[in-house]
């Protein structure tokens, strides 16, 4: 089982390395020199420009994008001299924007670098690629071309060190990691204030009253009371009341120990089998008064 396993590591691997492989494989151009003649001429016309005249026509295309990419695909031959517009609409505005957005990160135009070669997909589409050498940072400029030599793809980006590229690595995780504590410590504080909410509404009720509780005790309270203190007449002595009240709850336990007896008789089992609980008058009732 083990050895089985190990083997289909072993050709997923070799297969995953095939296919890396296949796809960054370079091609033999015979007509590479001109890939190569036309990588530089793009060069040449974005160094070679004023960054102002860049902006401004860059702009100009983007606010008539669509009338630009009309234009190349009725007119794709430039005024009528024959030579064929190298870009869609679409990578020319694309190439433009790259440089312009990394201007900065180039400096100085020295020279052509390296040809990297060229590749081809499954389309037949291919990509050449070639490094030119700035100041600041190198430029890789990689162009995808159609079956009609057409340029449908512009990559174009500054080259950076390792160092640099750790340097920005960190600097992202630190800037991450930052942001996350930093939210963590909101939350915190926000929870931290819950306390003060909850003593804010103490306060409020407190100063509002009393609790709801009480005035149903008092009420529930004073029903109870109300029939003894009805028994009393008015204006009577506080002793005279007590000894009315008193006198009510010994009639009342007196009648429920007559019932409790009357019923254990008539049911023929004894007083502790059960408990009176409550005596309710029955209407209609067959017992009467002697």
């Amino acid at each position: 089982m083990k050895r089985g396993l190990k083997k289909l590591l072993a050709l997923l691997a070799l297969t995953g390395i095939l296919v890396l492989a296949g796809c960054s494989s370079r091609i033999y151009l015979e007509n590479e020199a001109d890939y190569q003649t036309r990588s530089d001429q793009y060069v040449q016309m974005l160094v070679n420009s004023d960054t102002a005249d860049l902006e401004a026509e860059l702009e100009n295309l983007e606010a008539h994008y669509e009338d630009f990419e009309q234009q190349v695909e009725l007119y794709p031959y430039i005024g009528g001299t024959g030579q064929k517009f190298d870009f869609t609409a679409d990578a020319y505005v694309s190439m433009l924007t790259s440089y312009l957005d990394n201007i900065d990160e180039f400096g100085a135009y020295v020279g052509v670098k390296e040809y990297e070669g060229a590749t081809e997909d499954s389309d037949g589409n291919i990509t050449y690629s070639a490094v030119y050498e700035f100041e600041a940072h190198d430029m890789r400029l990689s162009l995808v071309y159609d079956g009609d030599g057409v340029v449908t793809t512009v990559t174009l980006d500054p080259i950076y060190s390792r160092g640099e590229i750790a340097e920005k690595a960190a600097l992202n995780t630190l800037i991450g990691m930052g942001s996350v504590f930093v939210v963590l410590i909101i939350l915190c504080f926000i929870i931290s204030c819950f306390k003060y909410i909850h003593m804010a509404e103490e306060k409020a009720k407190k100063k509002g009253g009393k609790p709801e509780g009480k005035p149903a005790a008092v009420a529930s309270g004073s029903k109870a009371a109300a029939p003894a203190q009805m028994a009393a007449p008015a204006g009577a002595e506080p002793e005279l009341v007590a000894a009315i009240t008193a006198a009510a709850v010994t009639a009342d336990s007196q009648l429920v120990a007559v019932i409790t007896a009357a019923v254990a008789a008539e049911m023929g089992t004894s007083e502790d089998g059960f408990v009176v609980r409550s005596i309710r008058r029955r209407s209609g009732n067959k017992w009467k008064k002697s």
